[in-house]
């Protein structure tokens, strides 16, 4: 949050650029108009239009294409329009904010009552603000409201309309009262010029400003209304059908909300199932909720955890889910399809739009997905029905349209199964890539930032390469060994270098799947058959879909990595694999005897699919039977070379090493190795984080503070039963804490060895 001394030199050093004159020319000339017109001139359905198109303060983006004819000649809301104008508002700023909202809401609910859809907010906020000029800003941007928002005020949860009204106070208590209108036309124009130059406020720069800098002020333009064509994904990497139709946007932004605080897949189900919304909804649809919640990009994985995005938090915080229709648009197959349909057949009836949606793509066998795809259109208000029922884009709906690609996506030839009854299922494949040169394979893994935290020898490369590619049916690794020392990031980041070089989307071609602890059946990778639905549905998880695109396509490679594999016994949910890759036959997906759901009951076994499991041996997991190792390659990730990852580390961020922190982790790290209770290159690189996050509290801290991270992150693995090397492991270490002077890991570890004593067995959190 910007101080007030500092909103003071940014004020000063706001100079509009020179491509903003006519703007602001424009927008103050309309201002003018709106103060000076007589009543009678407001009331007139001219003067109605002109104030709700009001392109002079700024374009609605989408917005502007609602279609608000039915309010400009209703009285009751003339009235209320004109008296926004010169009405008294509290003094005091939250009253205020608060009763502008408030009237902003009753209009709004007045229009929707009204049968205008979408809900006019971006044409309303900025009707307000010509109405209110000294109120409101020219910023209607979601973002742009947000980041303005926490430059003036610190803080951006309020609604938009309250957020508009606390900036302009805090403006106007900063640097004075407006006494023009051409006042107001600056202080608005310059909340936009906050948003211009965000980041470099935010960091703390003041201006003035050098022009080579990261950015230039004013460099970015008014908003306008040239909207930038949607870039809409490839068949291959859309999804087909399954839009949670129950409760339409609520269902995704239900998934975003819960996934603020950060929480993992299992825990963001219960909490879902324990909001009263979902209770009724099996496990899997919501794994496949989130899934998909996750492509159309309102949430995604850091550190284990789902998190909402910056597309989610708008997803939540805008009144119309534009960003959800754009998803859909670029990511759903079939919604633009439909959209151009009905744009190009006006009055198209809903059996005209499934055939012509089930020609585009004949897989579809039932109306469910082009139904759902219409009920969507009409939910999000992108279609409406004429008196015969017939559809018809919305002004809203064509906005969208006009900016879809000429060409749009369809399913390549060998997509399309033939289901006349004499002819069995055919598809026609791509021909074979080949696949890439180990030495091309090196060079681009060792080229991947995600894999610069952690320390690999090429041999262990070379194995893992090998092993994959050894048998034509069994491309079956299992990654045991020391957690934290980088078993799933080699597979992502192999796979990622053998898509790059093939020249293959990454995204259509791995799937990670975290193994659940709860999975005693195949469901979870698979999937299930719901014969009970009044259409029997087959729920399919990502996994299934991988395979599915495997066996279509058998001439290139597909990566399944199956994250903590032993947490749940292997032998009961993976056993359709099993049985597949050791016997060459079908791998069965359900039991029933048709395809239903796209999913045919069985597949010829994938002898693309490179499958990899990364496994921990704890107490937590579950050993593997000879009948999983046979079909597997072993490879062990167990040697840490803490010193080639420190000097890594230095590399990257030169003058940042912490020497003693370094010594002491080695030290540690060399004595816990002998007795196989060592750490990885994740314990020590979260050490080194923590260390150098308390730098700033000088010399005499650190010692505390490197006895606590010891204590914290290293520790805790120290478990066994009494032996001359085990004790004197334990010796060893508190001898070093004794000398380095942690006092907290040296109480402890005494602690340990004297419960080893009496017990002949002692663990961290004995």
């Amino acid at each position: 949050m910007l101080t007030d001394e500092q909103l003071t030199t940014v004020w000063k050093g706001f100079t509009p650029p020179a491509g903003w004159a006519k703007w602001q020319k424009d927008y103050l000339d309309f201002l003018s108009w709106v103060r000076n017109a007589p009543e009678s001139e407001l009331r007139t359905e001219a003067a109605q239009r002109k104030l709700w198109n009001a392109r002079a303060i700024t374009p609605a983006g989408y917005g502007d294409a609602i279609n608000v004819d039915a309010l400009l000649a209703d009285p009751e809301f003339v009235d209320i329009i004109v008296g926004l104008r010169g009405r008294a508002w509290p003094s005091d700023v939250a009253a205020r904010a608060a009763a502008i909202h408030g009237e902003y809401e009753r209009i709004l609910g007045m229009a929707v009552a009204r049968e205008v859809k979408p809900r006019p907010h971006a044409k309303l906020q900025r009707l307000v603000g010509a109405l209110v000029p000294a109120e409101l800003s020219c910023v209607l941007s979601y973002d742009a409201i947000r980041h303005i928002a926490k430059l003036l005020l610190g803080d951006a949860s309020d609604p938009p309309v309250v957020a508009q009204v606390k900036m302009r106070a805090r403006l106007r208590a900063v640097l004075g009262e407006e006494k023009t209108l051409a006042e107001h036309v600056q202080r608005s124009t310059f909340c936009w010029w906050l948003h211009d130059n965000y980041e470099r406020l935010s960091a703390g720069q003041m201006p003035p400003w050098k022009s080579d800098g990261p950015a230039v002020a004013g460099a970015m333009p008014p908003p306008d209304d040239k909207l930038p064509p949607l870039v809409v994904w490839p068949f291959a990497k859309q999804y087909v059908g399954y839009l949670a139709v129950r409760n339409f946007a609520g269902v995704y932004r239900a998934v975003v909300q819960a996934a603020l605080p950060g929480l993992s897949q299992d825990d963001l189900v219960g909490v879902l199932q324990a909001s009263g919304s979902f209770d009724k909804v099996p496990t899997p649809t919501l794994r496949q909720l989130i899934i998909r919640a996750k492509g159309l990009g309102f949430i995604e994985q850091r550190d284990g955890l789902l998190y909402a995005t910056k597309d989610g938090d708008e997803l939540l915080g805008s009144e119309q889910p534009d960003i959800l229709i754009e998803r859909f648009l670029e990511r759903v197959f079939g919604f633009a399809h439909l959209l151009r349909y009905v744009g190009e057949h006006r009055g198209a009836t809903d059996v005209a739009v499934v055939d012509a949606l089930q020609k585009i793509y004949p897989t579809w066998t039932t109306a469910g997905v082009p139904n759902d795809l219409r009920s969507w259109s009409l939910y999000l208000g992108l279609l409406k029905r004429d008196e015969n029922g017939g559809l018809h884009l919305t002004e809203y709906g064509a906005a969208w349209t006009a900016r879809l690609p000429k060409e749009l996506p369809k399913p390549p030839a060998e997509e399309i199964i033939d289901n006349s009854p004499t002819a069995g299922p055919s598809i026609v494949t791509p021909p074979a890539l080949p696949y890439p040169a180990f030495d091309a394979i090196l060079a681009r893994f060792k080229a991947d930032p995600e894999i610069a935290d952690f320390v690999f020898e090429d041999r262990q490369l070379a194995s893992l390469h090998a092993a994959w590619r050894s048998n034509p049916r069994k491309r079956f690794v299992l990654l045991s060994g020391l957690s934290g020392t980088g078993k799933t990031a080699v597979t992502l980041c192999y796979s990622r270098a053998v898509c790059d070089l093939m020249g293959l989307p990454v995204a259509a071609h791995r799937e990670i799947v975290p193994v659940s602890p709860d999975w005693r059946d195949p469901s979870g990778l698979l999937g299930y058959f719901n014969a009970l639905h009044a259409n029997p549905t087959f729920q399919a998880e990502p996994a299934l879909r991988l395979v599915l695109r495997a066996a279509a396509d058998p001439g290139r490679p597909y990566f399944l990595i199956l994250d903590e594999m032993n947490l749940a016994r292997v032998e009961r949910y993976f056993a359709p694999f099993l049985s597949a890759m050791e016997t060459g036959k079908d791998l069965v997906l359900h039991a029933n005897g048709a395809e239903v759901n796209d999913v045919p009951p069985r597949v010829p076994w994938p002898a693309n699919l490179h499958i990899a499991g990364t496994v921990n041996m704890d107490e937590t997991t579950h050993p593997f039977s000879d009948k999983v190792l046979d079909r597997a390659f072993t490879l062990e990730f167990w040697d840490v070379d803490l010193k080639s990852f420190f000097e890594r580390a230095a590399a990257r961020s030169p003058g940042q090493r912490l020497p003693d922190v370094e010594a002491t982790l080695l030290e540690l790290h060399d004595v816990m190795r002998a007795v196989r209770r060592h750490f990885g290159y994740r314990t020590a690189g979260e050490v080194l984080a923590f260390m150098h996050a308390v730098a700033e509290l000088g010399d005499a801290a650190q010692t505390t503070f490197l006895d606590q991270a010891v204590f914290s992150k290293v520790l805790p693995r120290l478990r066994g039963e009494e032996s001359p090397a085990f004790k004197g492991a334990l010796e060893a270490l508190l001898g070093i804490c004794k000398q380095r002077g942690l006092t907290l890991c040296e109480a402890k570890l005494g602690s340990m060895m004297e419960l080893l004593k009496r017990t002949g067995v002692t663990r961290f959190w004995a």
